[in-house]
């Protein structure tokens, strides 16, 4: 994933700054849910465990949670995937196996096989339990894309301080391509001190490999932090990344990349490094889930210095989310900037919490 971390000293009042990017927050949060509307028929059918029949469109498997949309409701309705007997549907799915094969075409289930067939641009038979995500295709770009949006305000009355945090996240899955990029930004307001943001922005696109649970693309990941003295750094790079595990409940993925680092101080900073490099980069993505309730993700980038050695720089970023209605959750979020040769008089660490309230779509 890109990560993108925008951070620099601002001038601009800090309610002001607040007015602006929670406008553009709430447009896009207008916007999404119109675009995001489904042409496709309700008429794909789901057959409960415990003998319900739900007449619905199928809109995703994804966590071990199937959402649809049935045509009496105005919301999805999210279904456990292990209390589904089997599904019946005529429209067009990408459809993946724990092993990371993807299948293009349509989706049933006979009554007496546990078995998901798909017929159409690419076919096979996947145990029920072995299947991990269902995906619509056929539709528009931004109907295949999933993600969430989120913001966060808090407010000191002692020291006025203010601290506004963004972020957000957007996945692209096509039979054999992924696409992600996730983002952050939090901006601080203090009395008697200088305005400052701390932004990130992650993003990796893979291609898999001969239908393994291998993958080759690429990454390119960002940073600027104020507290750091970073106006820009950027790094591109080849990656080849792994899937370990890939299931219902638990995602990881290890990614390893030969990289370009680029960076840009502040103005009038003194750095003690060179402010390009070629670095080895290495990552690791962890993913845990609970039905409809909790998510925990885990991301960490060491990045160590092929033309610098002694240099490593490393990022950490955890998110726990639970979800409180429907397609709304809470975001508890940590993350890590080290570099063990800062810009002279900037700490080599910067860290940092948030809290924020948000909403997935899929």
């Amino acid at each position: 994933m890109w990560h993108l971390r925008l951070t620099r000293v601002c001038r601009i009042p800090f309610m002001r700054l607040c007015s602006g990017l929670l406008l553009h927050t709430c447009l896009w949060c207008v916007f999404i849910p119109v675009a995001y509307g489904s042409t496709r028929l309700k008429t794909d059918v789901v057959y409960m465990k415990n003998g319900d029949k739900i007449t619905c469109e199928i809109r995703s498997l994804e966590q071990g949670q199937l959402t649809i949309k049935q045509d009496y409701a105005n919301s999805t309705v999210v279904l456990d995937w292990e209390k589904v007997e089997r599904i019946e549907t005529q429209q067009p799915f990408v459809v993946i196996d724990t092993k990371g094969n993807a299948f293009n075409g349509e989706v049933f289930e006979k009554a007496d096989e546990n078995f998901v067939t798909i017929n159409g641009i690419s076919t096979g038979k996947i145990p029920h339990n072995e299947v991990v995500s269902i995906q619509e295709t056929g539709e528009t770009f931004v109907r295949r894309l999933q993600g969430s949006v989120d913001v966060g305000l808090n407010f000191a009355q002692s020291n006025a301080q203010k601290n506004l945090t963004l972020q957000g996240d957007v996945t692209y899955q096509a039979t054999r391509h992924i696409a992600a990029l996730t983002a952050s930004s939090q901006f601080t307001s203090q009395q008697k001190t200088d305005n400052t943001s701390e932004s990130t922005v992650k993003s990796e696109y893979f291609h898999q490999l001969r239908k393994s649970n291998w993958y080759g693309g690429g990454i390119a990941n960002f940073l600027s932090s104020s507290e750091q003295q970073i106006d820009l750094r950027s790094t591109f790079g080849g990656a080849l990344a792994i899937r370990t595990i890939y299931t219902n409940k638990t995602n990881l993925t290890l990614i390893g990349a030969l990289a370009y680092t680029s960076q840009k101080d502040a103005a009038n900073a003194m750095s003690t490094a060179s402010n390009h490099s070629l670095d080895a980069a290495a990552a690791i993505q962890y993913s845990t889930f609970r039905f409809d309730s909790t998510s925990f993700n885990t991301t960490v980038w060491v990045y160590p210095s092929l033309t610098e050695p002694g240099r490593v720089r490393m990022t950490i970023n955890q998110d726990v989310y639970y979800k409180f209605y429907k397609d709304f959750y809470v975001r508890a979020s940590f993350y890590s900037n080290y570099d063990n040769r800062p810009v002279v008089g900037a700490p080599s660490n910067n860290l940092g919490v948030s809290s924020t309230v948000g909403w997935s779509f899929r």
